[in-house]
């Protein structure tokens, strides 16, 4: 309109120029008429400019009277603190909000001194052009007034400037942050994450908030006022961006978050009136790196044109962020081999099986184990072990690189959660590429150990009501076959049934041990040549309540598959030592005894000073003592056999294969490895009377043996016959019922008097 006017106003001066040029030309002698005319059209001309100016003016104040209105409003919706005023301190409006703070509620808006009331909420007694300066600077400086009723307030001004009028009056819009409310959103935020202290002070506090921005917006509008604050953090030079130009900052994974809200915001921004809403996302900063902000926002509704609008704080979490990541990673990672431990598998695959009950998919959860882990912890060290259970793990996670979850659930046990494809053969083709990718770490100071795993698989949700109880069953079949290296069992219910009845028995096993329940027996062995008593071997009995005695096939094989067995073990070789001592006292002679050893207790790295010390304290001669080990155990680890072997035969102690002739190739360790006895199996002994064959093999053996400085001693002997082709074939010693079987200390004691007083000759 004031276009349109001027433009009229042009034309109609210059139309009356033209006249009056063509006038002055026709009346040129007429001066009067000539002066009269140019002067009520110069006086004319004057009072339409005079006119046209107040007009304009008339339009500016009422534009400038339209925005203040607009600011106006926007101060008074605004949820934070607010206040709108001008660097000549004309006038000064505050939001509800802000009057509430300064305790001004009673006092009519209109009646507020700009004057007084700008330098008294910042703090200061008079505001001139320097402190009018600092206050536009400063971001996020702490303030102090005290309210009308004598509150004390702190607050964080954010100022910034909006308009200049035609005057020169600039307006500006602030923003405050009430630290009574930081303090307390603080307090929560603390509680909830239990990382920070309960309280800070003031100056550390101020120091957290230096990173907080404020949005605003309104429904219908994609545009979004940034504060100074926000607009440094994402590095923009104006107030107002669009939701697009936003979007551009959010990290990817966050967009589907960014969107919704947006679009919450769109259709039912009257969902989050007057109620304090929380959204975290990243968001790309002008230095070109993502950043966590904590969004603290609600909506409100402009009162005079019931417009909603939403606005809120922007708070730097990264911080906390990464402190989450980090506890998570305590919480979640194996510290040794860096993959998910026991927790996380737990909280995985609970998920998972509430996610399938419903589905028809099905998931393999297998539970594998290093194979005499241990040993390598005692004979390497931790050190070494810890190596090998990294390069277990990362055998692993090669192995289900195109899917799959696992995790150290314990010492060398690793579970893993497979997609069944309905292919019933995936876990073992699964585990047998992890054996093998197992058996290449047999190198620089593995080399020449024979490294294996076992494994034992079940399925969910097929084998268990829930999660633990599928795993706890895949762990039930590893332990099934624990005594085969490089097992592969796959769980059955009976196996079910097996594993509770063995466990319940290795409870009572230990508390058998605690409560004194074991006791030795011993089994003479007998010089074939002569008839003479030569040595004993020491048999563990488990006396139960009743008194019956349980044969050690019934228990020793569960307490092999736990550490029960050291506790056995350590038992036999202190009672043993103990018995020796006090037969020694009496004056019996001084026999060899020999006692049974696990692959647990063998390759324990201290046993030969164990073993000695007890000898020691009981003044026994080490050669006294004998060690029986099976050949399965000596042929397990041939290298570390012979290294703790040697150990053994340097102190003096003398060593035996148990049930030679069950296992395979032998005759060909018999050179390796340094034994004193070699024990042939009953088989031999019980098909010897008959069969030329077996008679030619135990010849033959024997002869290998007397080649080596080896003697031999035949186990099972129960007739005159049997004692008699033994001694055709050269065997030394003998052991069985012909002679006698296990006896008590006393009963074996009154024996070896008797033996001694005949010397009897068979």
């Amino acid at each position: 309109m004031k276009k349109s006017l001027k433009y009229l106003l042009l034309l109609i001066f210059s139309f009356g120029t033209v006249y009056l040029m063509i006038f002055a030309f026709w009346h040129r002698t007429n001066s009067e008429l000539l002066f009269l005319i140019l002067s009520a059209y110069a006086l004319a001309a004057v009072i339409l400019s005079f006119l046209f100016v107040l007009y304009s003016r008339r339009i500016n104040q009422r534009k400038t009277e339209s925005a203040n209105r607009r600011l106006v409003r926007l101060v008074n919706n605004l949820s934070a603190p607010a206040m709108l005023w001008d660097d000549e301190l004309q006038s000064v409006i505050m939001n509800e909000k802000l009057r509430t703070l300064a305790e001004l509620e009673n006092d009519p808006q209109e009646k507020l001194d700009a004057k007084q009331m700008i330098p008294w909420l910042f703090g200061k007694k008079q505001l001139g052009e320097e402190e009018l300066k600092e206050i536009i600077r400063a971001k996020n400086q702490d303030y102090s007034f005290v309210g009308k009723r004598g509150t004390q307030r702190d607050m964080i001004w954010n100022t910034s400037s909006l308009l200049t009028d035609e005057n020169g009056v600039s307006k500006f819009l602030t923003i405050g942050l009430d630290l009574a409310e930081i303090r307390t959103m603080q307090t929560k935020i603390n509680t909830y994450s239990k990382r920070l202290a309960a309280a800070e002070g003031k100056h550390a506090l101020s120091m957290e908030l230096t990173e907080i921005g404020i949005l605003i917006g309104e429904q219908g509008s994609d545009q979004i006022f940034l504060s100074a604050e926000m607009r440094k953090m994402l590095g923009y030079n104006k107030e107002i961006i669009t939701v697009d130009e936003l979007r551009k900052h959010v990290f990817e994974a966050d967009l589907f978050v960014y969107d919704q809200h947006m679009k919450s915001m769109k259709d039912h921004m009257e969902d989050y009136l007057d109620e304090i809403h929380m959204m975290e996302l990243r968001l790309c900063g002008k230095d070109n790196k993502y950043r966590w902000y904590l969004y603290r926002f609600k909506a409100t509704r402009m009162k005079d044109s019931n417009q909603l609008v939403v606005g809120g704080a922007l708070l730097d979490n990264t911080r906390e962020k990464e402190k989450d990541v980090e506890i998570e990673r305590i919480a979640y990672q194996d510290s040794v081999t860096k993959i998910h431990n026991r927790n996380k598998m737990m909280m995985m695959g609970t998920d998972l099986y509430q996610c399938i009950e419903n589905t028809n998919l099905s998931y393999w959860v297998i539970v594998t184990d290093i194979d005499r882990f241990h040993i390598i912890n005692d004979t390497c060290g931790y050190d070494s072990g810890n190596e090998l259970l990294k390069s277990f793990s990362e055998a692993i996670s090669t192995t289900l690189n195109l899917g799959g979850f696992a995790a150290r659930i314990s010492g060398d046990n690793f579970a893993l959660i497979l997609r069944a494809t309905g292919d019933d053969t995936l876990p073992k083709r699964i585990i047998q590429k992890i054996q093998t990718s197992l058996a290449a770490l047999a190198v620089g100071k593995f080399a020449n150990r024979s490294l294996t795993c076992s494994a034992g698989y079940a399925m969910m949700p097929r084998d268990g009501k829930n999660f633990e109880e599928v795993l706890e069953h895949a762990e039930f079949a590893l332990s099934a076959e624990s005594q085969t290296m490089g097992s592969i069992s796959a769980y059955t219910k009976e196996m079910h049934d097996t594993i509770l009845f063995e466990t319940g028995m290795e409870r009572k096993l230990v508390d058998a041990v605690k409560n004194h329940q074991l006791l030795l027996h011993y089994q003479p062995k007998i010089n074939l040549a002569d008839g003479k008593i030569m040595g004993l071997e020491a048999l563990v009995r488990w006396q139960q309540p009743d008194g019956t005695l349980l044969n050690p096939a019934n228990f020793i094989p569960i307490a092999e598959k736990s550490l029960v067995i050291t506790q056995i073990t350590d038992f036999v070789l202190r009672e043993t030592c103990s018995q020796m001592a006090e037969w020694q006292e009496k004056g019996l002679p001084q026999l060899v005894v020999s006692i049974n050893m696990s692959s647990t207790d063998f390759y324990q790295e201290n046993l030969p000073r164990k073993v000695m010390a007890l000898l020691e304290a009981n003044q026994i001669p080490p050669q006294n003592l004998e060690i029986e080990l099976t050949e399965s155990l000596a042929l397990n680890d041939i290298d570390l056999t012979i290294a703790q072997m040697k150990l053994l035969r340097e102190a003096g102690i003398q060593l035996a294969m148990d049930d030679f002739g069950t296992g395979y190739s032998s005759l060909s360790y018999i050179q390796k490895l340094p034994f004193t006895m070699l024990k042939l199996d009953q088989n031999f002994v019980k098909h010897m009377e008959n069969d030329p064959v077996v008679q030619e093999i135990v010849s033959s053996v024997v002869r290998i043996a007397k080649a080596k400085n080896i003697s031999t001693i035949a186990e099972g002997v129960e007739t005159e016959d049997q004692a008699k082709q033994l001694r055709l074939c050269g065997c030394d010693y003998a052991q069985g019922f012909l002679y006698g079987g296990p006896m008590t200390a006393d009963d074996i004691e009154r024996f070896i008097r008797k033996n001694q007083e005949s010397h009897p000759v068979y």
